[in-house]
């Protein structure tokens, strides 16, 4: 009988070799195994999880999204087609459009909003306009006077209703918005936009230096809102993209009286200062601080455990969770 097994082997090793390996692999793995191509027995994914274990962990997922989608929506280009002399304000390409949508998709996911934001190119005209207003004038106004070089009264509509950004262009703007540093962003509303949790769709403009992303009038409407918004989140997150300021969101919230602790992986308390606790208008309403002594280099994970206390209008009063800091 062991004869017979060893000849029945030989012979399917030399039948995978004349014909196809892998196709006689799959074939010879009995149904259950964890290289039958199935998820079955447990398993979290196909052939993994489970019984055959090492499936991709949610770190693992956190470094993947990361390297696809916010790398993969880096651009050293963004094709503006237009120019101060003349007025002309140009336009972006498809492949533009689709990285600055990749990146939105992907800080809102990171946050646990959904992730399905698509730009409304009925507005893409009015956004060049003021992209290129703010070239032109080599400053940022929300309220331009109509005395500026390419003023339109498209463009300062536009300006009105924008985050605006100068020294960064496209989807480096957006992280620009995301970061929100410098004096008077102490309330981080350009973020705050971005995360609006009820956010379907956004638009924008952009020149080779300047960016308009208009989030205000644009599509409403989502239903898949988290608890609460944090940033940095609740769970993993990449070093590169850990702010100085962080920022915990509720629709409908008072922060007027919250309190924020933050503790280490040992129980240490971290020293915070918070920037801004009323200042609302600019989506959900949130509260802001500046940790200090915040480890972003590090080729271990490094762990912060954040509670915000002291809550009116939200469902609950105190909410507490981990941001997990990691090497991408």
């Amino acid at each position: 009988m062991m004869k017979n097994n060893v000849f029945t082997a030989a012979a399917a090793a030399i039948f995978c070799t004349i014909f196809l390996l892998t196709a006689c692999k799959k074939s010879t793995s009995p149904e259950g195994s964890c290289q039958d191509g199935i998820q079955n027995q447990g398993e979290t994914g196909i052939d993994c999880g489970g019984p055959c274990a090492a499936c991709m962990t949610k770190k693992d997922s956190v470094i993947a999204d990361y390297r696809d989608y916010y790398l993969g929506s880096e651009l050293t280009d963004p094709g503006w087609t237009g120019k101060v002399d003349g007025c002309d304000a140009g336009t972006a390409p498809q492949s533009t459009h689709d990285k600055v949508t990749m990146r939105l998709n992907y800080f809102r996911r990171l946050a646990g909003l959904n992730d399905n934001i698509t730009l409304d190119a009925s507005k893409f005209a009015r956004y060049q306009q003021t992209a290129l207003m703010m070239k032109a004038n080599n400053t940022l106004n929300h309220n331009p006077p109509n005395t500026w070089t390419c003023w339109t009264s498209d463009g300062a509509s536009g300006a009105s209703t924008a985050n605006l950004a100068i020294g960064s262009n496209a989807t480096a703007a957006i992280t620009a918005f995301m970061r929100d540093n410098g004096s008077g962003n102490q309330p981080v509303g350009h973020r705050r936009w971005i995360l609006h949790s009820t956010k379907m769709q956004f638009s924008y403009g952009t020149t080779n230096s300047t960016m308009a992303l208009g989030v205000i009038g644009v599509a409403n409407g989502n239903t898949k809102i988290p608890p609460f918004i944090a940033y940095p989140p609740d769970g993993y997150i990449p070093q590169t993209i850990v702010f100085g300021r962080w920022s915990f969101s509720a629709p409908g919230a008072n922060f007027a009286a919250a309190q924020v602790n933050m503790k280490n992986a040992s129980g240490g308390d971290i020293t915070l200062n918070v920037v801004s606790r009323t200042d609302n208008g600019y989506g959900d309403n949130t509260i802001v601080w500046e940790p200090q002594g915040i480890v972003t280099n590090s080729d271990d994970d490094v762990s912060y455990t954040v509670t915000v206390s002291g809550i009116t209008g939200a469902p609950q009063s105190s909410y507490n969770y981990t941001v997990t800091i990691v090497k991408p």
